[in-house]
């Protein structure tokens, strides 16, 4: 292990916590700058232009059931706990693996829209974009090795420089060239500045052993074997999370499809939040298990109940205002959206639940039962969603999205309790108090902003003031989570365990 890196007895609380605080401060940031960027290239570009890059865009999104395969979650328990010279061929041959999938992505976009028969604008963007999943795939490698390491921050600090520079770009490329080529180009300028920083991280050390410089060909079998039911599983779930917009438009309009994807937007601020949260919790479960069942079941009910907590929070700012919202980021037309993206944010914070549960079944080397636990969810929400697009089309949408991951939730807690087999894992009696504070302070603030009408910014910033207050008593008297806890080195045993 180098100089740089914690030492594995130190993959403590007090680690993940500084970490996740850098990538949730990294992710919102970069969100926030996403979300200008899109702004501004959709009102820029001709209105068939946007449609390609959200087309060419939403493609690529896609393809992570083919260039993940998973294969990160499974790997890191190799990472964490390997010996250095191993790790550092590890290293290796996860980031030759991991750009070939990249690769292989690029071809079988491109040949998608060629085999379709798409515009030849469309193909053209395709090429130039795809080149954004060669880039990214493998620097999501490296990612997964400052992961081992407790060293996001440095993934925090490349995401948000990188971020920075793409819409700054993109604001020049739209006053310069208002065309879908060009507009593509900053996208591939952020991946490129987010590997670099990356690249320099990893060659000082900070993602751990520094990588081989051979190719251990016999890692790729056993990594693609646990990785397997993993990407299954994720495929999946992936599925689940954009079926409504097929079945939107196929058994409905294409409007609605667009009224739809509103509240995925703001279901996607939430994913990207969670996952600041559960990068760091997931290397502590893998450190942990199984030699310390106790400290894994530390790690995970404070985890939840951390997360919890954070997407309640997302949901109590955003329920009293949500028209405000929609109609400043989005036009006045789209506020009909607003019952339908309350939902999604619902499921969202399920959705994310379960995400936790999954990475921890992982982390206890479980993963075989994941597929059959996201088949059956996608089942329900197959359904469900025909009738009740055809009773409320895309609110109908939205709530068998929610039924769907109310099951996976339900499932993969029911089967991570029976794999681990240690009891009080779950913390439900921090989440029923938390949801019960949420839904108290988002009633009050609906209220008051039917009411009074004051500004919804306003409102915005009061409710979630109220709910923090309430948050951090329930957090604290339950599962023991104050500032000053998470300061300090490690957990306290004793309120964990109320």
């Amino acid at each position: 292990m180098t100089a740089d890196a914690p030492p594995k007895s130190r993959l403590t609380g007090r680690i993940a916590v500084s970490n996740t605080v850098a990538m949730l401060a990294s992710r919102v940031f970069c969100a926030a700058l996403g979300l200008v960027a899109t702004m501004v290239i959709a009102r820029m570009l001709p209105g068939v232009e946007w449609g390609y890059f959200s087309f060419v865009f939403g493609l690529l999104g896609m393809l992570a059931i083919i260039t993940d395969l998973g294969v990160g979650r499974a790997v890191i328990g190799k990472l964490v706990h390997g010996e250095p010279d191993e790790v550092a061929e590890i290293a290796t041959s996860f980031i030759v693996l991991r750009t070939l999938l990249g690769l292989l992505g690029y071809v079988i976009a491109v040949g998608y829209v060629v085999v379709s028969g798409c515009p030849r604008e469309v193909i053209v963007a395709t090429a130039l974009a795809g080149i954004v999943v060669v880039i990214a795939t493998p620097s999501h490698a490296l990612t997964v090795l400052f992961e081992s390491t407790m060293r996001m921050t440095v993934v925090a600090a490349s995401e948000a420089l990188a971020r920075a520079v793409q819409v700054a770009l993109t604001v020049l490329a739209v006053l310069w060239a208002p065309t879908l080529l060009v507009v593509i180009v900053p996208a591939l300028i952020y991946e490129l500045v987010s590997i670099g920083i990356k690249i320099v991280g990893v060659a000082r050390g900070l993602g751990g052993p520094i990588p081989a410089r051979h190719i251990q060909f016999s890692w790729w079998g056993p990594m693609l074997r646990e990785a397997l039911p993993l990407s299954i599983g994720l495929a999946l779930i992936i599925m689940l999370q954009k079926v409504g917009l097929l079945l939107l438009g196929h058994f409905d309009t294409f409007e609605s499809v667009g009224h739809f994807a509103v509240g995925m937007k703001f279901a996607d601020l939430l994913d990207t939040a969670a996952v600041a949260v559960i990068a760091p919790v997931t290397t502590l479960l893998v450190a942990v298990w199984p030699a310390d069942p106790t400290r894994f079941r530390q790690y995970f009910r404070q985890g939840t109940a951390a997360l919890a907590a954070l997407m309640f929070l997302a949901l109590v700012a955003f329920w009293p205002v949500a028209d405000d919202v929609i109609a400043l980021l989005f036009g006045q037309a789209f506020t009909i959206a607003d019952t339908a993206s309350r939902v999604q944010i619902v499921a969202a914070l399920f959705g994310a639940l379960a995400h936790l549960a999954l990475v921890a079944l992982m982390a206890a080397g479980r993963s075989t039962l994941i597929p059959g636990v996201a088949a059956a969810a996608l089942a329900v929400n197959l359904v469900v969603a025909w009738p009740l697009i055809a009773a409320d089309s895309f609110t109908g949408a939205a709530v068998a999205g929610l039924v769907a991951q109310v099951v996976l939730l339900v499932a993969i807690w029911v089967a991570l309790r029976v794999a681990v087999g240690i009891r009080r894992l779950i913390p439900l009696w921090p989440m029923s108090l938390l949801a019960v504070a949420a839904a108290g302070v988002a009633w009050a603030g609906t209220v008051v902003a039917r009411q009074w009408e004051p500004p919804w910014l306003l409102t915005a910033a009061v409710v979630s003031v109220g709910y923090l207050v309430l948050a951090s008593a329930v957090l604290h008297f339950t599962v023991g989570l104050t500032i000053t806890r998470l300061r300090g080195h490690k957990p306290d045993d004793t309120v964990a365990d109320r």
